[in-house]
């Protein structure tokens, strides 16, 4: 009984010790903002039908509320066009909204944490902001549906 107890304790230890046994990190799906256009230019994100005039709220207020409900943004957000012949236009239209949403998430992001705008706030704080949410500066993926 001993060596059991015994066991257990240098099991857990070796586990959360640097020095010891590596511990076993559990790798989170990615979480990505799934956005699909048709060639008419309807837009879904999950189960939600949102108008290119609302998008940019939209994705501002989804990447926020995920922020505010777990610290953690999506890791990405891809583009997903329905028709592979999706006019450009709409997909310029689509993109520039994104863009502002993302842009707009970022402006709240930063006055919730640091009461002032991102330009204002000093590069090492820039940079932290950079790493820890790096979907509020990426370029969104554009994919064809690959699903037909």
């Amino acid at each position: 009984m001993l060596r059991f107890i015994l066991f257990i304790v240098l099991s857990i230890i070796c586990i959360k010790s640097p020095a010891g046994l590596p511990a076993i990190k559990e790798s989170k799906p990615e979480k990505i903002l799934l956005i699909t256009v048709s060639e008419t230019g309807l837009i879904t994100v999950g189960r939600d039908m949102v108008s290119s005039d609302d998008l940019a709220r939209y994705i501002q207020e989804r990447l926020f509320k995920s922020y505010m409900g777990t610290g953690l943004m999506h890791n990405k957000i891809t583009l997903v066009k329905e028709e592979p012949h999706t006019p450009d236009v709409v997909i310029e239209v689509v993109m520039k909204e994104i863009k502002a949403g993302q842009k707009r998430a970022l402006t709240e992001l930063c006055l919730q944490k640091h009461k002032k705008l991102f330009d204002n706030l000093s590069i090492k704080q820039q940079e932290k902001i950079k790493k820890q949410f790096p979907v509020l500066f990426q370029e969104p993926i554009i994919t064809d549906n690959v699903t037909r």
